[in-house]
């Protein structure tokens, strides 16, 4: 099975990522931290700017998802399938999907129902005196609306599958940069019609999606509110719900189509230095663009209000819809620049992976190397289901090692670094386990088993290669996380050492790295290789030297952030 390595290991670090946040943002008492902020070490500064953007990248998830959404569509097609046959399988895959995002949401994820109930039940355990837990079925009532990213992945399969085949049905655009000039003119527009959109929405329900309030008391609810309610929130959600709708996340998607477009590009249409070069360009652009206009929204909260209106505004920087004047009160034109330093920033990522990946011919190593993260998105859907999972870590380390009565936001940096160590731990073990039996039984399994019924082309398919209608749902364990064929854009012997290709990187990164630090690791490691084919020359000279400053400027800073607080210098905070 022909895979990019690069796109696997983003897809698995998305959702580890998204873990590791999660635990964090249901562990660490912030307000205990903020209380005396004069004496807290500037590296828990550092951390409270990073978690909530980190909170904020499920635009980089569904950049992914629509990159491996569109590969997929690229293989068909060169497989003969009609455009047709392409479209109706978009189709019905991403309604399949749409069901169980809602069934998700409302009833077995970690906030609906059952990750509900398994909160309250630990927390019933930790501290008998609240009594027995009852279950409820509240959740699945209304929640089931709620927006979040596997809604708008669901609804922008379907979309973008009717868009692809139309587009690639006309012999015009078999050139697939041609391609790639609709999809960037299509990006455009999504985010010019988002205002337009917005406000035909308000005009049939004024304020929406807070029209009572919140976002909770404006959810209909079955068996109190009329079917018509229902049902015209469910199509008014994807036009301007909370938190994510496709006006304007659409666009995020069609920037992930035009990176899947890429990498399926037969080799003689692809430009790879050009491509990355423009793209990591306009990320750039984006991200500073919305960098300038987020830290004038949050300024000017903060004057206006206090400092605790800032930071709070800022604290919901993961909350696309609610970066609006009528929600979170951010008055200039807060959802642009959300949504500018937010996809910018995940622009710069995806190409930055794909740059040190796919292009150097490291998808091999790297894959093999990175099969404990690509593990955790393989199973994607699955894992964001099941998080109630780290309330049982949270419990653990809580009630059991520390003694602290179990609840939400309770624990300080301790007890949330070893939450964090055994919650992923815990998602580790049981992904092992259970690839074992092909992961039979997850969401993904299911999706499968319900795209074998309804689909009749899948079915004709899997019938012809001799599997079993029980069958139809094993996940490919082997050819996916063991065994892939890893694709490269550029192999390992194109490489050009004589122009000291490898030391040339290793110096930008390091510089890079100077302001974003990972980097200057990356740059190290790099410089550090490429001692055989490019040592002693005067590019790799500069390209060591440089990595090494970089590694010491960031040792130093870690260290002096980690001591120095406000105090240090006499501000009160």
């Amino acid at each position: 099975m022909k895979r990019f390595a690069s796109m696997d290991f983003m897809r698995g670090m998305a959702i580890a990522l998204m873990l590791v946040l999660h635990m964090v943002l249901h562990t660490l008492d912030v307000n205990t931290l903020s209380a005396d902020l004069s004496h807290a070490q500037f590296i828990q500064f550092i951390l409270m700017v990073i978690l909530p953007f980190g909170g904020g990248l499920a635009g980089f998830f569904l950049m992914v998802s629509a990159m491996g959404n569109t590969v997929s569509m690229e293989h068909e097609l060169r497989r003969n399938i009609s455009a047709t046959t392409l479209a109706s399988r978009q189709v019905i895959g991403g309604f399949i999907l749409l069901l169980f995002a809602m069934l998700v949401e409302g009833l077995i994820g970690y906030h609906g129902d059952v990750g509900v109930f398994v909160h309250e039940s630990l927390k019933a355990v930790s501290d008998p005196a609240l009594g027995p837990v009852h279950w409820t079925w509240d959740h699945a009532l209304w929640r089931f609306n709620h927006f979040e990213t596997i809604h708008t992945i669901a609804w922008c399969i379907i979309i973008n599958g009717v868009i692809h085949a139309s587009l690639v049905h006309r012999k015009k655009y078999r050139d697939k940069n041609k391609l790639i000039e609709i999809y960037v003119i299509l990006v455009v527009l999504v985010l010019l019609v988002t205002p337009l959109v917005w406000g035909l929405v308000n005009l049939i329900i004024p304020d929406f999606p807070a029209q009572l309030g919140s976002y909770v008391e404006s959810y209909p609810r079955i068996g109190t509110d009329s079917f018509g309610r229902i049902l015209l929130v469910f199509f008014l959600q994807p036009l301007a719900g909370h938190p994510e709708p496709l006006f304007p996340y659409l666009a995020v998607s069609f920037i992930g189509t035009i990176f899947g477009i890429f990498l399926s590009m037969p080799k003689e249409q692809r430009k790879p230095q050009t491509f990355v070069k423009n793209t990591l360009r306009i990320g750039m652009i984006m991200y500073l663009i919305g960098l300038i206009g987020l830290l004038i929204n949050v300024f000017y909260i903060a004057g206006k209000f206090g400092f605790d209106a800032g930071l709070n505004l800022y604290m919901d920087v993961w909350d696309h819809r609610g970066w609006t004047q009528n929600l979170l009160g951010v008055p200039f034109v807060g959802w642009y620049f959300q949504f500018m330093l937010l996809n910018g920033f995940s622009i710069l990522l995806i190409m930055s992976v794909i740059r040190l990946v796919d292009m150097r011919g490291k998808s091999t190593v790297f894959g093999n190397k990175t099969r404990f993260v690509r593990r955790f998105g393989f199973v994607a859907f699955t894992n964001y289901t099941i998080q109630f999972l780290y309330f049982i870590a949270m419990f653990i380390v809580l009630d059991w090692i520390f003694g602290i009565p179990y609840g939400r936001n309770v624990g300080l940096w301790g007890h949330t670094f070893v939450t964090i160590v055994i919650g992923i731990s815990m998602f580790a073990l049981l992904m092992l386990l259970w690839e074992r039996i092909r992961f039979a039984g997850s969401l993904e399994w299911m999706i499968k088993q319900v795209n074998y019924f309804l689909n009749p082309a899948r079915r004709k398919v899997l019938k012809e290669r001799g599997v079993k209608w029980y069958q139809a749902g094993l996940l490919n364990v082997q050819r996916v996380i063991y065994n892939p064929e890893w694709l490269d854009i550029i192999p390992e012997n194109e490489i050009d050492h004589v122009n000291y290709a490898e030391s040339k990187l290793a110096k930008k990164l390091a510089l890079v790295g100077l302001v974003f630090p990972p980097y200057a690791i990356v740059g190290f490691i790099i410089a550090w290789k490429a001692r055989a084919q490019e040592g002693g020359s005067r590019e790799h000279r500069q390209a060591l030297t440089w990595s090494i400053i970089s590694l010491i400027f960031l040792t130093v800073w870690l260290v002096l952030f980690s001591i120095l607080t406000p105090a240090s210098f006499g501000l009160s905070i």
